[in-house]
């Protein structure tokens, strides 16, 4: 996996679509998280990476779940992705055999997302879920590393 997760992510996004239902811009931010933290732990196996999501927990943020779960392998169902209700980010740790990562959305990505999916047409949460996907990992995420 590289370093900015765009790649990758172009290659699973279908993958995550089908598991997910459909297209948003959340999905795909949860998925770059989750290649993130695949990338930068390399976990050992599917048991390896344990993470925590903060976020709201209803739709259409909460469909950041989705994408995390399809990218990193942490799931609910093996009980190694946990999920706490916060309204004012969204954050995921992971901690894997050799080190940890937080990965936290951008309080402007965040802001511009919840603006435009609560007036966006189907169509304009495509195209924001396309910009996300287009962007850098450093314009979407504030990343710190622990080893």
């Amino acid at each position: 996996m590289t370093e900015d997760s765009r790649e990758d992510a172009k290659t699973m996004l279908p993958k995550a679509v089908s598991f997910h239902g459909h297209l948003g811009p959340y999905l795909v931010l949860g998925m770059r998280m989750g290649l993130l933290a695949r990338s930068f732990l390399k976990p050992k196996n599917q048991d390896d990476l344990k993470g925590v999501i903060e976020a709201r927990l209803t739709p259409p943020v909460s469909c950041v779940i989705d994408g995390v779960q399809v990218a990193s392998g942490c799931t609910l169902g093996k009980g190694t992705i946990q999920l706490s209700e916060v309204s004012d980010r969204i954050l995921a740790k992971f901690q894997g055999h050799n080190g940890m990562c937080t990965i936290r959305v951008k309080s402007q990505v965040f802001d511009e997302l919840l603006e435009g999916t609560s007036k966006g047409t189907d169509e304009d949460i495509r195209r924001m879920a396309e910009d996300v996907m287009a962007r850098s990992d450093s314009d979407l995420f504030e990343i710190i590393r622990t080893l």
